[in-house]
């Protein structure tokens, strides 16, 4: 008989008898957080540290100087930096890569001049590192922080829009507003100042601030040249038509939506380019059959959170593109390759979801301290495609690992995937009337409704 304190330890037990990791509670995907209160502005003095040292700069105050930093000490330059969408986010991406990655796997080596003064034409031809959106994992990058600050944005606009705590007076009379589209729409008809349309403001609180303050500094909003007094000020103004901010000063980009829209434009590129005509929708032309109507529509069922990241994404084949790009993980090669229908798509992101959450390789059931060590180690050993069949062909995975998983909904079913563009004509089946239930007369009576029974009563009187 063996003793029982030998097992009272779980590592004294038999592997096979050992209890396995398990989920005891309901899990749910991190949600973004509404934004309580307005905000002033942009985020300013953020500490950014060095892509390949310890040297901390706060950023914007200091980006020429880490710019600076990175060619002259690590010969090391970011292409369109100012096309980067959070540039504190960019670099600590690349530092932790660069930790575990060569530089040279990722940039291109280059011979140029370089100074580091910028008055200086004149350099010495050296050999530097080139990081650039032509990686594709760099252009992920960059669209996903793009993305991410859009939506901060219009969350931002939109708690501006219903904020009931606004209270500013106008800058040029007394008149005092509760909402900011009345004091920009009061300031335009009635004293003539205009800075656009108030729908396409964001930050509005930090961009009043600014114009008072230069007002307050007797400095002309468009010219912006110095003035001895008020009423020298507004004289000038008044005859200059200068009544308007100054299109060359890029201090009053970020309170324009237009330059959050798109990638690697701003709203002066916008401006040049030709009105498209319109494409309006005729239903009278749309042909019985069409789906155009239905071709920009897209299910709001929210975002839909990377299987190994926190990253999200509307739609599943940007998330699908991010995990093959990021994380080597090729979904659909995956599904091509195991031929895989819907219901076993949902087993396998279930059965993924649970080993990330826990920690456990889905290549070699290898458990982990941390989620990091984890994803260094599917990355870096091929082990981030489920091996064995039998470990996640289970019915268990069935039921989502986290109660708001919305990347279940984007999944497609292959058996509806229709070949060529042809939908396939089912044919009814052909039935023998006098061989089928229906040749009997009870039957066919017991299938009349009731109001048919009532008028047939009726017609032929009560029995």
């Amino acid at each position: 008989m063996i003793p029982s304190y030998v097992y009272k330890d779980n590592t004294n037990m038999p592997v096979w008898t050992r209890p396995q990791p398990s989920i005891l509670e309901a899990l749910r995907l991190p949600e973004p957080s509404d934004i309580s209160s307005p905000p002033r502005g942009p985020p300013e003095g953020v500490e950014v540290v060095c892509v390949f040292c310890d040297d901390v700069f706060l950023y914007p105050e200091q980006h020429q100087d880490l710019l600076r930093h990175h060619l002259t000490e690590h010969k090391f330059v970011i292409a369109d930096v100012h096309l980067i969408g959070d540039f504190p986010a960019y670099l600590s991406y690349w530092k932790n890569k660069f930790r575990a990655s060569p530089v040279t796997a990722y940039c291109t080596t280059m011979r140029a001049k370089v100074s580091s003064d910028p008055g200086n034409s004149e350099g010495n031809m050296e050999e530097f590192n080139f990081l650039s959106d032509i990686v594709l994992e760099d252009k992920e990058l960059r669209r996903k922080l793009q993305m991410d600050r859009l939506e901060q944005v219009l969350a931002v606009q939109e708690t501006e829009r219903s904020d009931t705590t606004f209270s500013r007076g106008c800058l040029f009379c007394r008149q005092v507003f509760t909402h900011h589209k009345h004091l920009f729409d009061h300031m335009a008809f009635d004293h003539n100042f205009s800075v656009g349309q108030p729908d396409n403001l964001v930050y509005v609180r930090k961009f009043l601030d600014l114009i008072e303050e230069k007002l307050e500094a007797l400095i002309c909003l468009h010219c912006e040249k110095v003035f001895k007094s008020r009423e020298v000020l507004k004289e000038h103004m008044r005859k200059k038509q200068h009544k308007q901010l100054n299109p060359k000063n890029k201090l009053w980009d970020q309170f324009y939506l237009a330059n959050y829209l798109e990638f690697g434009r701003n709203w002066e590129e916008q401006a040049r380019e030709p009105e498209e005509t319109a494409d309006f929708w005729d239903p009278d032309e749309v042909k019985a059959g069409d789906d155009k109507e239905w071709a920009d529509w897209r299910g709001d069922h929210g975002n839909m959170v990377c299987l190994f990241c926190p990253v999200n994404y509307q739609d599943s084949h940007e998330l699908i593109n991010h995990m093959d790009i990021v994380h080597g993980f090729d979904f659909g090669h995956l599904k091509t390759s195991l031929k895989l229908n819907f219901y076993q798509q949902v087993k396998i992101i279930n059965y993924i979801r649970r080993c990330v959450h826990l920690n456990t390789c889905i290549g070699c059931s290898e458990l982990f301290p941390t989620k990091e060590l984890l994803l260094e180690h599917m990355t870096w050993s091929n082990h981030n495609i489920p091996i064995t069949r039998s470990d996640w062909d289970q019915p268990q995975y069935y039921f989502p690992t986290y109660e708001n998983d919305n990347l279940l909904f984007g999944l497609e079913d292959p058996d509806e995937t229709v070949v060529g563009g042809n939908v396939p004509t089912v044919l009814p089946e052909e039935i023998n009337v006098g061989e089928s239930i229906l040749a009997r007369e009870e039957v066919r009576r017991e299938l009349v409704p009731n109001r048919a029974k009532q008028r047939a009563n009726c017609r032929g009187g009560f029995k």
